[in-house]
């Protein structure tokens, strides 16, 4: 019994080690990236087989914000973001109604289709976007460019609501229509307050994934309607590689911020309140 428990025990022990081994090399290929990429961002003199920048400086942010002009385009990625995030939430809500309690013939082929863009080559999609934008003359507008980040952004919306509204408790419809509302106070004061959790969580996946596109941008944007992604992949063709740090370190902030908002306002409980049975 004795080696028994002793061998159990180095099993377990062992099993410890694996995983803190497999966390820790985890952790070292996620955040190993984002640090050198903030030692560049304020490192000088940093050449050769250094492992540390010799001299430290806050120059390189000093010249993001006035060579680059960031804080325009910042502008116009928060506006593009915010017109993408509009159009796939009002896209969103009807046709996640529609495939969350209706029974439409063929809605896996459907949903297939929704999610197609996503799906395929970016590459591939953007060139036709930017054909069929160019004879619109939606290049290089803000609507233009938000427009065509709806086509990756609408999918999450209508997946998000979707499930939401097809986890609401039919139970609560019929009291409402029991207790005289018509269809338009359902909606509003009983229906939209249940699937807002739904909503926001759609709006929070829809706005990282218009804020950190780069593809579509690329073939829709002109020299109005630059976003921060762009101008970064720009810079690093410019050589300017502690510019291109900063900014990079720059372009994280949002998302960071975004991902604060998430762990202290989306959580588990409410993610699920319009679910059944909760």
């Amino acid at each position: 019994m004795n080696l028994l428990r002793i061998y159990v025990k180095s099993i377990l022990r062992g099993r410890k080690v694996l995983i803190y081994t497999f966390l820790l090399c985890f952790g070292l290929i996620i955040y190993v990236p984002f640090i050198m990429i903030m030692l560049r961002s304020v490192g000088k003199n940093w050449f050769g087989r250094l492992w540390l920048p010799p001299e430290l400086t806050l120059d390189w942010y000093r010249w993001a914000v006035e060579v680059t002009k960031i804080f325009r385009i910042t502008a116009n990625t928060l506006i593009i973001a915010v017109i993408a995030v509009a159009i796939s939430t009002l896209i969103g809500i009807p046709t996640g109604w529609a495939f969350g309690r209706r029974k439409i013939p063929g809605k896996e082929l459907l949903m297939a289709m929704i999610l197609l863009p996503r799906m395929i080559p970016p590459i591939a999609y953007a060139l036709g976007i930017a054909q069929v934008f160019y004879r619109l003359h939606l290049v290089n507008t803000h609507f233009g460019v938000a427009l065509a980040h709806v086509a990756i952004c609408a999918p999450y919306a209508i997946l998000v609501l979707s499930a939401t509204i097809e986890g609401l408790d039919e139970r609560v419809l019929e009291a409402s229509a029991v207790c005289g509302a018509n269809r338009f106070k359902t909606f509003f004061h009983v229906i939209l307050p249940l699937i807002l959790p739904g909503i926001l969580t759609s709006i929070i996946f829809t706005f990282t994934a218009s804020y950190n596109e780069f593809t579509l941008t690329l073939m829709t944007y002109g020299k109005d309607t630059v976003t921060l992604p762009v101008r970064t992949y720009l810079a690093i063709g410019e050589g300017y590689w502690e510019v291109t740090s900063a900014m990079s370190i720059i372009l994280v902030i949002p998302s960071i911020f975004v991902l604060f908002m998430i762990q202290r306002q989306v959580t588990p409980e409410k993610l699920v309140g319009g679910f059944k049975g909760v």
